[in-house]
């Protein structure tokens, strides 16, 4: 069944791309300069996780309404049935655009080329591969970039610097007494970044006092399992430089670079000690992205 939280209705969109858009990446973003005023997206949701956009985060990154399609109830249909599903569903439609290797039916046996056949009263508009120097724009290969700890291939891929939403949540409250305050994350269904320590920004997007802020915070963050107290796997961040009169209690993680490998410490002097070297690293690689 079509889902969507826009106040556009299906029967409106005169253009329309489709594709799973997770990432919302450069290429997707090509896409998108062939819809209309009327223009909308349809995402094909599948199971998989964790994702680079999860559902609902994808809005953030586009001025068009988003429609949803489960995978799971269009992937039988031949393609006959699936064309005449978006001809029922989108009656108004004009224009479809999909990439190169969009394929459609049951068992994926249809090509982006079936499509001129099968709505021969819609113009099809086929993509091109998106390239960012001659490397192809895929999500997969920036999933493998952002395993890798690889942030500036990633983002460089991305169009953007890529970042979680996470709630915030109880630690073991060591940090503010014996080395830095942190804000302890909790996320669902992002891809994280290969363990370590990172470069990073930070926006608080909620709080105990006050609404969302728009400015960007310098910060230090760690993923990975705490292995020289409880070894517990924590997300933490700890803002720079900046004393907070409110405790965040959503935010926004921007990762820039990594810093280091996540490591064992023999005593908490030692793990503070690494921690001043990496606010100092993260201090210098921040201020040159600003400058």
């Amino acid at each position: 069944m079509l889902s969507s939280s826009s106040l556009r209705t299906a029967n409106e969109i005169t253009s329309l791309a489709i594709g799973k858009f997770d990432g919302m990446h450069l290429a997707h973003l090509s896409l998108l300069k062939n819809l209309d005023f009327l223009g909308a997206l349809l995402c094909i949701q599948t199971k998989e996780s964790p994702c680079l956009t999860p559902m609902k985060t994808k809005e953030l990154y586009t001025k068009y309404p988003i429609f949803y399609l489960k995978l799971e109830e269009i992937k039988d249909l031949s393609g006959e049935q699936f064309t005449q599903l978006l001809q029922t569903y989108f009656p108004c439609l004009k224009k479809l655009v999909v990439g190169y290797d969009f394929r459609f039916g049951k068992n994926r046996s249809f090509e982006a080329s079936d499509l001129q056949f099968l709505l021969s009263n819609t113009q099809i508009v086929i993509c091109d591969e998106f390239c960012v120097s001659d490397i192809g724009v895929h999500s997969s290969l920036i999933k493998e970039f952002i395993a890798l700890g690889n942030c500036k291939m990633a983002n460089a891929l991305l169009g953007r610097t890529y970042s979680i939403i996470g709630k915030s949540v109880r630690g073991q409250g060591i940090g503010s007494k014996q080395l830095f305050a942190t804000i302890n994350l909790q996320t669902q269904d992002y891809l994280l970044p290969q363990h370590g320590v990172y470069a990073t920004f930070c926006k608080i997007l909620e709080s105990e006092s006050c609404a969302a802020q728009d400015s960007l915070l310098q910060s230090v963050s760690f993923i990975g399992n705490r292995l020289s107290t409880d070894r517990s796997f924590s997300i933490e961040v700890h803002i720079i430089d900046r004393v907070l009169t409110s405790n965040p209690l959503k935010l926004e993680v921007f990762f820039l670079q990594k810093i280091r490998d996540n490591k064992h410490f023999k005593n908490l002097l030692d793990l503070r000690g690494q921690i001043e070297s990496d606010i100092h690293t993260a201090k210098s690689i921040l201020n040159k992205e600003h400058s």
